[in-house]
């Protein structure tokens, strides 16, 4: 193994001891790798490939991706996740009181500040996806 001129250190037969692990490992690897699983692999890897390269040459997508990145849609998206999580909740507290309807509760409703503020939201929203309407302004 060594030669007479190589000194040998106490740290070498921990390190042989390792590379011996290290190869029954691989070994047991090999032995695990029939050619259903290599081939299965193969073809999740070309597939996922694909599916890459499509995602990266879809510019509606990555135009998305870019906006999503901006620090004021994280907070728009985060805003609307704890909406859905209180609206998810508001439904039980709905059921122990049931809301009366008719034009009086929804003059009540369009008086809230925060229903505005939706409404105008969804209103730009909304205008900023017909692009003769965003042009215009």
């Amino acid at each position: 193994m060594t030669s007479p001129e190589t000194p040998v250190s106490e740290g070498q037969p921990q390190d042989l001891a390792k590379l011996i692990e290290l190869a029954a490992a691989i070994s047991a690897a090999q032995d695990a790798m029939t050619d259903d699983i290599v081939t299965r692999l193969a073809s999740a890897m070309g597939e996922g490939m694909i599916l890459m390269d499509r995602l990266t040459r879809n510019q509606g997508l990555m135009s998305l991706l870019q906006a999503l990145n901006q620090p004021a849609a994280q907070d728009s998206l985060e805003c609307l996740a704890d909406a859905l999580r209180s609206g998810s909740m508001m439904g039980a507290v709905n059921a122990k009181n049931p809301k009366t309807g008719g034009y009086g509760g929804l003059l009540r409703m369009a008086k809230d500040p925060d229903v505005q503020d939706a409404v105008y939201l969804l209103a730009r929203l909304v205008k900023g996806m017909n692009p003769e309407g965003a042009s215009k302004n």
